[in-house]
């Protein structure tokens, strides 16, 4: 019998195949998952569609797959499905974004279904899953002197338990002798701490293939402007007491989005699609936003659908819902698809501002940068007056060959006025 690789997702042809849950020798059951494998911006677990005996596998970890090709052969046991389908979709790890300000696979996340666990190569032979890791860490034990008893020798938690509580499994050290400069300073590490070997595969390897195709096909031009972000500050802080009343967290970003909307209804372009082959700029009236989202795997960018008709706790829901689902790793192909203009927040982390990388093949990404309380100089009754200010920068990335540069400027102009005066977007509703 042979397992071939089924139908992912409406045009979807391929994917990697980044983790193997079985080897040659294994017996499987039915709809047991036997592998993962990443399409453009998910991951789908693959189960069997017999129970029977893996005997040769075809693929290794880390190559492309196309539909229909087979991955492995097995001694079928009988009750053969018609053929298999993957479990479930899920987003990749490790984070991103596509065209965000920095990429990470999916950051600290809360729980959720259980993630692929990407293998660890450090120094010679020792392997370890990274939570076999965090708890010798956590032990105080030199990984690197545990016997592995798992698949290949693999480190389990189990060995490190027995490791800790003097039983066997401890390995020679074989440290070398150092005696000068680095050699010495790097004395008190053992060898295999030295330097992690980490596979450039799964989400970190689709997140590197977009950025370079951002960055080598849009002609990336920044625009940075200041704000006068204290109104907003004020009506997010009733709208958060009101969100909580309905079991909503109220944050900055659905007020951003609407003033979004606000500004692309004036100067659409900014919400287009180029299509080279088929020599046509694709304006959209409808508005899609993909929000970065930091998660341990890296950056992922889910899609707020509908942004223009949606209230403020209707967006915050939804945003906290996909942030959620990205960290958990329970987002879908849908989620993940349809976004018209991107926006990436980095106020959380810090830094005055960054320079986003446009989410191709869109034409524009918004970055939203911290917010900080500062003394300006402000006309009140028209006498200057130092006054204190909640103050942030907006940072708006445009592909030059669709979106001038002055419209990028009025574009921003016209969506800071919005932020610094929330009340226009009720007028604009009117």
């Amino acid at each position: 019998m042979e397992l071939k690789l089924p139908e992912l997702g409406e045009g979807v042809h391929e994917g990697e195949l980044i983790k193997w849950n079985v080897k040659v020798g294994d017996t499987v059951k039915e709809d047991q998952v036997l592998a993962e494998i990443m399409t453009d911006k998910a991951t789908v677990e693959l189960p069997s569609h017999i129970a029977g005996k893996v005997t040769e596998v075809l693929v290794k970890e880390g190559e492309t797959v196309h539909v229909n090709q087979v991955l492995l052969r097995f001694e079928g046991a009988g009750g053969a499905k018609t053929a298999a389908a993957p479990a479930k979709t899920e987003a990749p790890k490790s984070a991103p974004t596509p065209a965000a300000m920095s990429a990470k696979p999916s950051s600290s996340a809360a729980g959720g279904t259980s993630a692929p666990t990407t293998m660890l190569s450090i120094g010679g032979n020792v392997t370890a899953a990274p939570a076999a890791r965090q708890f010798a860490r956590e032990s105080g034990v030199d990984i690197a002197q545990v016997r592995g008893t798992g698949p290949d020798g693999r480190v389990m938690k189990e060995d490190i338990e027995k490791f800790v509580s003097g039983g066997a499994g401890a390995t020679k050290a074989g440290a070398p002798t150092f005696t000068s400069g680095y050699a010495a300073r790097a004395a008190t590490k053992a060898p295999a701490e030295l330097e992690t070997r980490i596979p450039f595969r799964g989400l970190r390897k689709k997140i590197s293939e977009k950025m370079h195709l951002s960055k080598s096909t849009a002609a990336h031009f920044t625009y940075v402007e200041e704000c006068d972000a204290t109104n907003l500050v004020e009506l997010r802080a009733k709208a958060k007491e009101i969100g909580a009343a309905h079991g909503v967290k109220v944050t900055y970003l659905p007020f951003i989005m609407k003033a979004m909307v606000a500004a692309l209804k004036k100067y659409p372009i900014l919400n287009s699609e180029l299509r080279e082959d088929e020599g046509v700029i694709i304006q959209k009236n409808y508005y899609n936003i993909a929000l970065s989202v930091q998660t341990d795997d890296g950056l992922m960018a889910p899609v707020v659908k509908d942004v223009g008709n949606k209230t403020i706790l209707e967006l915050a829901a939804d945003i906290e819902d996909l942030a959620n689902r990205a960290r958990t790793k329970k987002l879908t192909n849908e989620d993940n698809h349809g976004g018209t203009i991107t926006l990436t927040n980095a106020g959380t982390i810090g830094g005055l501002f960054a320079t986003p990388v446009i989410n191709y093949p869109e034409v524009a990404i918004l970055g939203f940068n911290k917010i900080d309380r500062k003394p300006v100089v402000k006309k009140i009754n028209g006498k200057e007056e130092i006054v204190i200010r909640d103050w942030t920068l907006f940072s708006l990335s445009l592909d030059h060959r669709i979106v001038d540069g002055a419209i990028g400027a009025e574009f921003t102009k016209l969506f800071i006025s919005y932020i610094e005066n929330p009340a226009l977007l009720i007028m604009d509703s009117l």
